[in-house]
């Protein structure tokens, strides 16, 4: 209910502002949207194997973007999506008013991505080259997908071919832990299933679905990015996030320990433009530090990732990709291949291969296709 009596302030505040506007400006307003079929086949996890179905084909995502421009500086976007398995939280992904009165100073306020890595808005399928989502959005670990606050953000010349972009960010978030993404529910918990035991898996699995009530509590986080952009050929960001969040561990039937914990993640990415070649890489990390260091463990996390994609013709684009992923108990790499074929600007077909390495248990295998349609 809160959220809601904060959306309508917001959206009475931009209304007051719109009132203000030049009277002759024509209202603009865009719908759009995408409707994306994947198929998925995991092979050589065996616990996986065991507990769920390795082969599925089904609707993985569909979203609805609405844009809006009452008047000429202010602009209003809400995107509503569906996932299989999605909970309420997650199917309003962005809900936000942004004014602008010129490009060095910008404010918007509402639910949108956190957008101190570009990495984020990969979790729409068409922005996204591949098909898997990288590690960074499906596993939650270094910051949260989306924000509930304001965000001053704006555009500063440096020169004539530089330009410094920055963004403040505060408000709250929901920490959700490793939710299942895709179609068969495998990503965002492979860490889970990498593992010789059964009993294991499933103990962890059944902590993960009681934690998964589709009820959130609201933490307070604040954020911030700024990237030098040249020309358009090299970006280069750094982003940081911090927050607070609430643990407990049940020690036994009469026992619980519940604590505070500190979360603060920062890295930075790179982004290369030229001709038809993209390469990006990113390093980020992340310290959990808990009050209670006695009953609570503190945990350092970090994700490295490339990706090396090449346009032929405008329609074709082969990439290959690189994450090197340092978990809280298990760390592993993921090496991921395909092809984008777009032949219209309406229709994607992609292919996609992804091999994990661990030392704990064998390489496995997932197999990947996907046909977007957008509109």
């Amino acid at each position: 209910m809160k959220k809601i009596y904060l959306l309508i302030l917001v959206l009475g505040f931009f209304q007051i502002l719109n009132a203000q506007e030049d009277s002759t400006w024509q209202k603009q307003t865009f719908v759009t949207g995408y409707l994306a079929l994947n198929g998925e086949y995991v092979q050589n996890l065996a616990v996986f194997d065991e507990l769920k179905p390795t082969m599925g084909l089904n609707i993985a995502e569909a979203s609805i973007l609405t844009t809006m421009r009452p008047c000429k500086r202010l602009t209003m976007r809400s995107v509503i999506t569906y996932k299989p398995r999605l909970l309420w939280d997650g199917v309003i992904a962005e809900l936000s008013g942004e004014f602008r009165p010129n490009e060095f100073f910008g404010f918007k306020a509402g639910r949108f991505l956190l957008p101190i890595n570009p990495i984020n808005a990969e979790y729409y399928a068409p922005m996204n080259t591949g098909i898997a989502l990288p590690t960074f959005v499906t596993n939650h670990s270094l910051f949260p997908l989306n924000f509930n606050g304001i965000d001053i953000n704006g555009k500063i010349p440096l020169g004539e071919k530089i330009t410094m972009d920055y963004n403040l960010i505060g408000g709250g978030y929901s920490k959700i832990a490793r939710s299942e993404e895709g179609i068969l529910g495998f990503f965002g918990r492979e860490g889970v299933y990498m593992s010789d035991s059964l009993e294991e898996v499933t103990t962890m699995i059944a902590k993960l679905n009681v934690a998964e009530t589709g009820v959130y509590p609201q933490y307070f986080g604040s954020a911030a990015r700024l990237s030098f952009d040249y020309a358009g050929f090299i970006k280069l960001g750094f982003g940081a996030f911090s927050g607070n969040e609430e643990s407990s561990v049940k020690v036994n039937p009469t026992t619980t320990y519940e604590t505070k914990v500190g979360f603060l993640s920062y890295g930075t990415d790179l982004t290369i433009n030229y001709n038809n070649l993209t390469i990006k890489a990113s390093a980020w990390f992340n310290d959990e530090t808990p009050e209670d260091t006695v009953n609570f463990e503190t945990y350092n996390v970090s994700i490295y990732s490339g990706e090396l994609s090449y346009t032929f013709i405008d329609k074709i684009t082969p990439y290959a990709k690189m994450e090197i992923i340092n978990g809280r108990q298990k760390d592993w790499n993921r090496i991921v291949a395909g092809i984008n074929f777009r032949p219209v600007y309406e229709m994607a077909f992609k292919f996609e291969y992804l091999m994990y390495m661990q030392e704990y248990i064998d390489n496995f295998n997932v197999y990947q296709f996907s046909i977007v349609y957008s509109f």
